[in-house]
């Protein structure tokens, strides 16, 4: 048994990330990409040492909440590599990361927000726009969403602020595309939105945030790797251009491009029984350690079969995760992985073949290097969590 396996039979539940596969794919971005500056998708995977090593590389931070912007600054990413960007941010979260990022207002209500805010600091701050563009990804209409401002509504908005400097744009449509051709004519409408949003009164653009992610393989039989050096050559051209017009910064977001292939799921199987003729390994920590796997069979038991669509981030495909014994080959059988939550529907995978497995076994469960560990409704992207109280009458 190698040192890496030593320490998994030892921590077990546990997620391990490679920092060498970290880094290369930072580097990956950066050599196919050199004209963009990179911000890693904080949400993705915020454990403090996975930030520091993508930190490392010189990437900044998308920060989903205030939080995750903090989490950003400890990790040592500068203040001006920092962008904040999220539907729904209250006077609170404002004041929270106020001075620490470049803010990206989602809603027109936010503009006003920041607006008497820098009043009653007397400050005069340039912020950001997430903007909902008159097209969607593949060249179709604008759809209607909970991100960002409408293309139409800034057009014929008052963006002239006394505090307020609007200095670029955040586009985000969709996220885990692979197609190369779809993400450069995408990026060349992001930039002619950039210099339509250019000629409004009380807009300078100075950077324009492309966003959307760069996609990563989840099952290599039935995906290809996104060519990266198209995306390459379509913001050189784009680059060219802008050196004689906007002169902006373009800035990409990594998505889970650096982080997904790196980290696996470690969990030990507890028991294995045999029910009706069907035999279960029982694991711990399988819904309540990693979602992604049991969104895939919550939603495949609904609809008869893996959907072809995703429902980012719980889910992409069927194959999204592939499920190992580590130290285990031949003496194939069938069986279905599930939890020790108390419900039906804390199952990982059905009707999958593996060695066969013995009670203190572990599980590898693969592509957990990002939306793993903190994919949960009350820790996903840092936001503030609700209280409980109990109240009794008469206090």
């Amino acid at each position: 048994m190698n040192e890496k396996m030593k320490y998994v039979q030892k921590n077990a539940p546990c997620y391990l990330y490679e920092e060498k596969l970290i880094k290369e794919r930072c580097r990956a971005l950066l050599d196919a990409m050199p004209e963009a500056d990179f911000l890693y998708s904080v949400k993705a995977n915020p454990f403090a040492p996975v930030l520091k090593t993508v930190a490392a590389q010189g990437f900044g931070a998308d920060a989903a909440s205030a939080n995750e912007v903090l989490l950003a600054q400890r990790a040592g990413i500068p203040d001006e590599k920092i962008y904040y960007s999220a539907p729904g941010k209250t006077s609170r979260d404002i004041q929270k990361a106020w001075g620490k990022c470049t803010i990206i207002a989602d809603s027109l209500s936010e503009l006003d927000r920041l607006e008497r805010c820098a009043a009653a600091k007397n400050e005069r701050i340039a912020v950001g726009v997430r903007v909902n563009p008159n097209f969607s990804m593949g060249g179709a209409a604008a759809v209607p969403g909970k991100f960002g401002i409408d293309e139409e509504q800034l057009i014929t908005a008052n963006l002239c602020f006394q505090h307020l400097k609007i200095t670029g744009i955040h586009v985000h449509l969709c996220s885990q595309i692979l197609d190369a051709d779809m993400l450069c004519e995408y990026y060349r409408s992001c930039y002619l939105l950039a210099e339509r949003m250019n000629k409004l009164n009380g807009v300078e653009i100075r950077f324009i945030n492309f966003g959307s992610g760069i996609g990563t393989v989840y099952d290599s039989a039935a995906e290809k790797p996104l060519a990266l050096e198209k995306l390459g050559q379509a913001l050189r051209e784009l680059r060219a251009k802008n050196k004689g017009g906007l002169q902006a910064r373009f800035i990409l977001e990594t998505g889970r491009f650096v982080v997904c292939s790196a980290g696996t799921y470690y969990t030990r199987i507890v028991d294995r029984k045999i029910s009706c003729g069907k035999t279960y390994l029982v694991v711990q920590n399988a819904m309540n350690g990693f979602f992604r796997p049991a969104v895939a069979e919550l939603l495949r038991q609904n609809v008869g079969k893996f959907p072809s669509s995703g429902q980012e981030p719980l889910y992409t495909c069927g194959g999204q995760s592939e499920f190992r014994i580590p130290g285990r080959d031949g003496n194939y059988e069938t069986v279905d992985i599930v939890g020790n939550l108390c419900t039906a529907l804390d199952v990982m995978a059905r009707d999958i073949t593996l060695p066969h497995a013995d009670i203190g076994d572990i599980l590898a469960v693969s592509n957990a290097g990002s939306y793993g560990c903190t994919l949960t409704p009350l820790s996903f992207s840092g936001q503030e969590q609700p209280k409980e109280f109990l109240w009794t009458e008469g206090e």
